[in-house]
């Protein structure tokens, strides 16, 4: 089983299926539960739930602690590191109803540290995560060929941060819950641009302009 489950983590973070934006795992169950049937094979602990969960590695006074693979009923699975009885430290996570894949950092059972999400549809976000959401600098770069590298809050876009869309355009400036607000720069891929405040992804007021009318960026 350890075989099988090593193998099947391994094979789906070599396919690019990781990042983008998932709800947290459930925590894992207790091994200790009066429901657990604890079983030993060839020194390895093997847990095993009623509801069809089961966690495989090492144990310290009767938690998960150390290297395991815990596998949800649904599918989901983390393989990595635990402490105390949740993910801590390095890790990886593979949720299957999404094809999403985390792996990075863990801590008390939450993304926590440096990651990077894959997301089933091709998207890709690497940076940093405070509490399971994306929080801090990072880089997200879109399967139709768009860029953002800047800073996050709340799993959006938020602060200064330079978004470069697949066909040339790019924006440089402020955003707030992931909208262009406030001062910021707008460069067209024919060579207009546009300089000025922004608001909710929008021209706004008097601003310099190069190269005629550019229009309006896309949100």
């Amino acid at each position: 089983m350890q075989i099988i489950c090593t193998y099947l983590l391994t094979w789906l973070i070599a396919s690019s299926f990781v990042l983008a934006e998932n709800p947290p795992l459930p925590k894992p169950q207790d091994p200790m539960h009066n429901k657990t049937k604890k079983v030993l094979d060839q020194g390895r602990n093997i847990c095993i739930w009623s509801n069809g969960d089961m966690y495989e590695g090492e144990l310290k006074d009767g938690k998960m602690d150390g290297y395991g693979i815990y596998r949800w009923s649904d599918g989901d699975i983390y393989q990595g590191y635990f402490r105390g009885g949740q993910q801590s430290m390095d890790g990886a996570a593979y949720y299957a109803e999404s094809n999403n894949v985390y792996e990075g950092m863990w801590r008390d059972g939450k993304r926590e540290g440096r990651g990077v999400l894959r997301w089933g549809n091709g998207d890709i976000y690497e940076g940093e995560w405070t509490a399971d959401v994306r929080s801090g600098e990072g880089i997200f770069h879109a399967a139709n060929g768009d860029m953002y590298a800047g800073h996050y809050e709340n799993n959006q876009r938020n602060g200064q941060g330079t978004y470069r869309y697949a066909n040339g355009d790019v924006y440089a400036g402020n955003w707030v819950n992931g909208e262009k607000e406030g001062e910021g720069r707008y460069m067209f891929a024919n060579g207009s641009c546009y300089q000025g405040q922004f608001a909710n992804s929008e021209f706004e007021g008097l601003a310099d302009r190069k190269s005629g009318s550019a229009g309006m960026p896309r949100p």
